[in-house]
């Protein structure tokens, strides 16, 4: 089992872990802050003592690092790693906003919109598909921008903890029900910085992609 030092601490940057399975370029340690592809995140990169990481997966209860090439690692060594810190914040950032938005668009749509899923988060954007029973509104996707950054700027604890002491996680903020995630994301609303949201391509009828992205 891969300890997930990424659930402790998402801050946490460097780290040093045993090596417990190798096998070609991937690397299995008995600890990690990598946070491993799932949920519709992408998986970090960095480096394992110099040796650039590509990605991270979860196999079972193992988080998997996948090297750029082959290693001369040995089993039971100590090796130190360090996660794309510059990366991996911005998809914390990015990550907390996209639920701000999911919110919001309840709010604004009303039982126009329906959440359908979650698509695909990088450092670049969040890409979240939405249904809806009417042509989108475009003025209304402006109104929940503007309402999103005014959150932002209201400089809102976030939580991120066990669900009723279960193995499942929540997102929460004050003003909304918590939402089960379990990604990485960061500790108030005013880490998020100005967002900006807009209709993506269309993936099919009655359902739209909504983008967010980072302005600053």
């Amino acid at each position: 089992m891969t300890k997930e030092l990424f659930r402790i601490d998402p801050y946490m940057k460097y780290f040093d872990a045993k090596v417990l399975q190798i096998e070609k370029n991937i690397v299995v340690l008995d600890q990690t802050c990598f946070f491993p592809q799932g949920g519709g995140q992408v998986g970090d990169i960095g480096n394992l003592s110099g040796i650039k990481v590509v990605n991270s997966l979860k196999e079972g209860d193992l988080i998997q690092h996948i090297l750029e090439s082959e290693s001369n690692f040995t089993l039971n060594q100590i090796v130190h790693g360090q996660i794309d810190w510059d990366r991996r914040y911005k998809i914390m950032r990015l990550h907390s906003a996209a639920h701000l938005v999911y919110y919001v668009m309840q709010e604004v749509f009303g039982s126009s919109c329906k959440p359908s899923s979650s698509g695909l988060l990088d450092d670049k954007k969040d890409r979240s598909d939405y249904l809806f029973n009417e042509p989108l509104d475009r003025q209304k996707l402006i109104a929940v921008e503007e309402k999103v950054n005014k959150l932002i700027l209201d400089s809102l604890p976030i939580s991120h903890e066990k669900f009723n002491n279960e193995d499942r996680i929540t997102w929460r903020i004050s003003l909304f029900a918590p939402m089960e995630c379990g990604g990485t994301h960061v500790k108030n609303t005013k880490e998020i910085g100005k967002i900006n949201i807009k209709r993506g391509s269309k993936p099919g009828r009655g359902r739209e992609r909504i983008e967010i992205s980072l302005s600053e």
